[in-house]
């Protein structure tokens, strides 16, 4: 095999990996009154079931690095890819208990595939680390949006919303058979990475004290666990919200489709100028401002205005919260950085997608959780133009 047509083959594998990481997450937020129609949940199972994969996330941004210790990083994925077929081959035919395992498991699969993909693009492709990046980003969002929008149409052509769950297990399956092909070529990681490696000793406990007792950590914990929340409980709830304004299933699913797309342009150029800007704070205070603005035309009912503000604007704040997790630490710090604000942000985010069931049962209506939205963007706002401004965390302080 050349070693062109190996860094090919790699490309598609991590492309095709990318594909199936998104839509067994995405398909659920729109066939979730169907699944509640055929087996009855509470407002409450349906809240629970939307938050395991963002709880999950949590869980995975502190395992990943220690998985890819113990296994051998591409060997990890490989194993991640197939139990992730496997749940999306059976979570839906057993009752609630095996979505609830299901779920779990193919969130936990995901969450740690999120974690170590990137140290795979730095490996695999050190001099196109961006471009490969670019184009991951961009297949996720994609394929968000492509399973958001089609999940009610294959259900009504399939009759069945198991079965709809099911269509995402054949590329899972050919990307295993790529992934496979793929591990033939050993990768080289760089030891220059500024996340944690397979091999690289964990970060230190006093980095630990260094990072919870650093203002940019919480800065940063804020703006990636708000935005976090924002996008999930937009994943989770808006087709169930839209619909009971009146909204067809159909319609309902495609405008989360469009939400969850229409800012990969906006995002993708943003994020290739981020190296460019020398102060992030009045970006990551505008583009918070066009989320905020997205959620309250989301409660005064202008659904369509509502989704292309929310989707332009969080498109544009995964990116950035990245982007000052990796810019505002040592090298040596940032992993635990990274796992920090990630992990805690991820909790944080399960907690208010899960709660939003609760408010809705509680209130009658989805305007105070929605206004409890409003307010945090408002509050991620503050905590992006906080962040940016504060003092990287530097080893030198120890």
């Amino acid at each position: 095999m050349t070693k062109r047509f190996a860094s090919w083959l790699a490309l598609a594998a991590v492309l095709m990996y990318s594909l199936v990481l998104r839509p067994p997450l995405a398909a659920v937020g729109p066939l979730l009154p169907l699944i509640d129609e055929d087996l009855g949940l509470s407002l409450a199972q349906q809240g629970f079931l939307t938050a395991i994969p963002v709880f999950s996330f949590g869980i995975g941004a502190f395992a990943g690095p220690a998985l890819a210790k113990r296994l051998g990083l591409e060997r990890a994925l490989f194993w991640l890819l197939a139990l992730l077929t496997l749940a999306i081959g059976l979570r839906g035919w057993f009752g609630f208990t095996s979505l609830v395992i299901g779920t779990t498991v193919a969130g936990l699969a995901i969450a740690v595939s999120n974690v170590l993909l990137p140290s795979v693009i730095r490996g695999r492709f050190s001099k196109h680390v961006p471009q490969v990046t670019a184009l991951f980003t961009t297949v996720l969002a994609i394929s968000a949006s492509v399973a958001a929008a089609s999940a009610v149409p294959i259900e009504s052509s399939l009759g069945n919303w198991n079965l709809t769950l099911m269509v995402w297990i054949a590329p899972a399956v050919l990307a295993m058979v790529l992934w496979k092909t793929a591990l033939k070529v050993p990768i080289q990681v760089e030891s220059s990475s500024t996340e944690t490696e397979p091999g690289q000793a964990r970060p230190a406990s006093n980095d630990f004290d260094l990072v919870l007792r650093s203002k940019v950590t919480w800065a940063i914990f804020g703006f990636f666990g708000i935005q976090s929340a924002g996008f999930y409980v937009l994943l989770s709830w808006l087709p169930t919200i839209l619909i009971e304004r009146g909204y067809t299933a159909e319609a309902a699913g495609s405008l989360l489709g469009l939400a969850t797309i229409v800012g990969v342009p906006t995002g993708l150029l943003l994020a290739s100028s981020f190296a460019k800007i020398k102060r992030l704070d009045w970006l990551a205070l505008s583009v918070t401002l066009v989320t905020a603005a997205g959620f309250l035309a989301l409660e005064v009912e202008q659904s369509l205005l509502a989704c292309i503000l929310i989707g332009l604007g969080q498109a544009a704040t995964f990116p950035l919260s990245l982007t000052m997790i990796s810019t505002k630490a040592d090298k040596s710090i940032t992993p635990t950085l990274s796992a920090t604000t990630q992990g805690l942000g991820y909790v944080f985010a399960g907690i208010v997608a899960f709660s939003m069931a609760g408010i809705r049962e509680v209130s009658g209506s989805w305007s105070l959780g929605i206004w409890i939205i409003f307010g945090l963007t408002l509050a991620q706002a503050y905590c992006g133009f906080a962040a940016d401004r504060a003092k990287p965390i530097s080893v030198s302080r120890i």
